[in-house]
């Protein structure tokens, strides 16, 4: 099939798809906070209406999710799309130069969360189907979508909801475009996504509440508690000190490998895109790209205790909460990872703890030989 024409039609309707998107950026959809998520979704429902796919928004034990269906005259194989419209909380506002659910356009650019993580990329599957009904008359294949409103916060509902509708999603393969640009700007297809066990852990201290830092002498500190379950998770080599957890990692095989040394990375716009002088442990290259694709991680992602506010406070903190994501690989199931963090956070010793489990989504992956 000629894509020629597609391209045409994206470039002379350029200013109808930024609109389209726009209008759905205005939409706040922040799963953590329940703010507009539901909304979000009902619009979405009826702006694929309009584009002549059947779609309805269909309920789960938490946010909604989105369904859709385009049937091709043409193709007899069925593609099933999965992204989500829901995005991450915008605070701290006052971090913004512009109102993050404006969908301010500042010169080739939409500054608005969830610009591209993910609306821009749900758009995209939506438009697509405008561009090949009115420059072919058809799609070329079967097409589900299946849009998420709990992404950001990690699925919860996501597997029951599956197990009772996988005749409705039944489907020859399945595709997600979330991100999908490298630094240089080229497209990026990925063979599998990585997978995330994320974990709150809460250490209490004194139960009178916060005490005098001069109590420090006596009594516990529920925020030293929380720094050394952090440390012990991970070293200052960046090696996972959690028993078990590199058990099923492999590298890449020889033949990924070569895929990646084909596909052009580039040291110094990665860098510049992540705003640092160097990678995590001094790689380069290829070998950048593997660490970033092939190697687990243990990410502190916030840890709020104690004083925060301007000047001094003298407070011994009586209670403590660490949120900590791990990035899962290919044969790490997020399941057993959680049984054998807790594990390791018993094995400390440390009194006055809890850990809960706040997401958990396996790691994917297909073949390079895969029929798709």
């Amino acid at each position: 099939m000629d894509l020629a024409p597609i391209y045409k039609w994206v470039d002379d309707h350029k200013d109808e798809c930024v609109e389209a998107l726009r209008t759905v950026i205005r939409q706040p959809s922040c799963a953590a906070q329940d703010n507009g998520v539901k909304e979000c979704a009902a619009l979405l429902a009826d702006m694929m209406k309009a584009l002549g796919i059947d779609a309805r928004v269909m309920p789960s034990d938490g946010q909604p999710y989105v369904f859709g269906h385009v049937v091709s005259k043409w193709g007899n194989k069925t593609l099933v799309v999965y992204n989500h419209y829901d995005v991450q909380p915008p605070d701290p506002i006052s971090d913004w130069d512009y109102d993050p659910f404006a969908a301010t356009v500042v010169g080739d650019k939409i500054i608005a969360r969830g610009a591209t993580d993910s609306k821009g990329n749900l758009m995209t599957h939506l438009l697509a189907v405008k561009a090949f009904r009115e420059i072919y008359g058809d799609v070329p294949v079967n097409i589900k979508y299946l849009f998420d409103g709990e992404e950001e916060i990690g699925s919860p509902s996501i597997d029951k909801f599956v197990a009772e509708n996988l005749d409705l999603l039944k489907a020859d393969a399945g595709m997600s475009l979330d991100g999908g640009f490298e630094a240089s700007g080229r497209p990026r297809i990925q063979f599998g996504s990585s997978g995330l066990l994320y974990i709150e852990v809460n250490t209490t201290g004194s139960t009178q509440g916060d005490l005098h830092s001069a109590r420090a002498r006596l009594a516990e500190s529920a925020a030293w508690k929380a720094i050394w379950i952090a440390a012990s998770m991970k070293d200052r080599d960046e090696n996972i000190l959690i028993e078990g957890f590199n058990d099923t990692v492999t590298g890449p095989t020889a033949e990924e490998r070569k895929m990646l040394e084909e596909t052009g990375w580039d040291d110094a716009k990665q860098l510049e895109e992540l705003g640092v002088k160097r990678f995590l442990t001094g790689v380069t290259g290829v070998d950048a790209a593997v660490r970033l694709l092939y190697k687990p991680t243990c990410n502190v992602s916030g840890l709020v205790t104690g004083y925060g506010g301007p000047g001094s406070k003298t407070v011994l903190p009586s209670k403590a909460m660490l949120k900590v994501d791990f990035r899962l690989v290919p044969r790490q199931d997020p399941y057993d990872i959680f049984e054998k963090v807790k594990r390791h956070i018993d094995n400390l010793g440390i009194e006055g703890v809890t850990v809960r489990m706040l997401g958990a989504i396996p790691p994917s992956y297909a073949p390079l030989d895969s029929e798709i």
